[in-house]
């Protein structure tokens, strides 16, 4: 296997205009981690927060469905551009609202425009890269997504302290910056015949492929635990005393670590079977909570994003090839969107009923976290007979 850094410079051009763009629309990122508090902040409580939150989550769980099918049938990058064109009107939108109702509904218009684009843009990955480097693509393309996680959220908290309106007007900005380059910069990608675009057929093909649908389940399990990071985790923070300042600041932790080490450990840990590296990293995203069992000072929820950032690492550095590797090629898009479907699902249920649970009992959620976390990695995990183990293989 040639060095990582060899491998990275095989990568097309294409790929780095995405690149480029992708780290532009993901320092924007600015309004999610701080819905809640914004909400709670009008007037709302943390069960009404938790609602228009979920509504995002069952906005993106139709995005999944239309934009999987948009991305195989119209093109990956007329998708992700009038996806994100979307996204910007629907934050401004956004930014005029109050009433939990209201940002409810229009949470859930922002999760169906906004999300539509995830398939396309993973889909379009696939696409331009060649197979053997789906996993260094994959891994800078995080890489990207994390340095804008990493910068954007402490700028997003010097923001909120002043004005929450522009949280919304930079996010939307950013989301109309990457329309337009996707729109006239990046190539449409495969493109499948319409007798072979539909669900139906992507379903016949879906349904029989169990190691695909063994890391569906896993997904929706482990994405409880990835809801939590912008729901619960940012209210028990403040509930326990903490300056909203210091959430941009830990929150940027997660995409610094992610910067730094990523990349080096995807080279280091090549030889370890992909299925090894998701199901350690699901263990650990939702057992990370655990910490916040108990009194919570300002270092347990440093650690805990250092043990669910190295969860994380370990799972995603590999999850997006590995279910690459076990999707037709003219399939790619819908099954992007099925697994969007399972963090579409995820996020509704960890948004509202984590919310929910956590007015009930905060010690409830993170048991609750690390209980799915470990039922994600035994899904991973379980044994695969002998035409399994080669689309395993295929994929890693």
């Amino acid at each position: 296997m040639p060095p990582f850094t060899a491998t990275i410079r095989q990568l097309p051009r294409p790929f780095w205009v995405l690149i480029g763009a992708t780290f532009v629309n993901r320092f924007g990122v600015f309004v999610w981690p701080f819905l809640t508090l914004y909400m709670t902040r009008n007037g709302n409580t943390p069960a009404q927060a938790g609602w228009a939150v979920s509504a995002y989550s069952v906005g993106a769980f139709g995005a999944a469905w239309i934009g999987g099918w948009l991305a195989d049938r119209m093109g990956r990058n007329v998708t992700m551009a009038l996806s994100a064109l979307g996204s910007a009107a629907c934050m401004m939108a956004l930014s005029q609202s109050s009433d939990w109702r209201i940002l409810s509904a229009l949470s859930f218009l922002t999760g169906l425009v906004a999300e539509a684009g995830s398939p396309a843009s993973s889909a379009l990955v696939q696409d331009m890269v060649p197979v053997e480097l789906h996993v260094t693509a994959f891994a800078v393309w995080r890489f990207a997504i994390n340095l804008g996680w990493s910068l954007g959220p402490m700028v997003a908290g010097m923001l909120a302290e002043h004005s929450f309106f522009w949280l919304f007007a930079v996010d939307a900005m950013t989301s109309a910056f990457f329309g337009i380059i996707a729109w006239i910069w990046l190539p449409r990608g495969r493109k499948t015949e319409a007798h072979r675009a539909g669900w139906r057929v992507a379903w016949q093909s879906i349904r029989v492929n169990k190691p695909f649908l063994a890391l569906f389940a896993a997904c929706l399990c482990c994405s409880w635990s990835f809801r939590q990071t912008s729901t619960t985790f940012m209210l028990h923070l403040k509930e326990s005393g903490h300056s909203m300042s210091w959430s941009g600041i830990i929150l940027a932790v997660n995409g610094i670590m992610i910067c730094i080490m990523e990349m080096p450990l995807t080279a280091v840990s090549h030889r370890i079977a992909s299925r090894t590296m998701i199901a350690l990293g699901f263990l650990l995203m939702g057992a990370a909570y655990l910490v916040l069992i108990g009194p919570s000072p300002l270092w347990m929820f440093v650690l805990c994003v250092v043990v669910f950032t190295l969860g994380e690492m370990f799972a995603f550095s590999r999850q997006p090839a590995y279910a690459a590797g076990l999707a037709p090629e003219d399939m790619r898009g819908r099954y992007s969107g099925f697994i969007s479907f399972a963090w579409a699902i995820g996020g509704i249920v960890g948004s509202a009923g984590g919310l929910q649970l956590y007015g009930v009992s905060p010690a409830a959620v993170w048991i609750v976290s690390a209980v799915l976390g470990a039922i994600a990695a035994l899904l991973i995990l379980m044994p695969l007979d002998s035409d399994q183990m080669k689309d395993e293989k295929n994929a890693h």
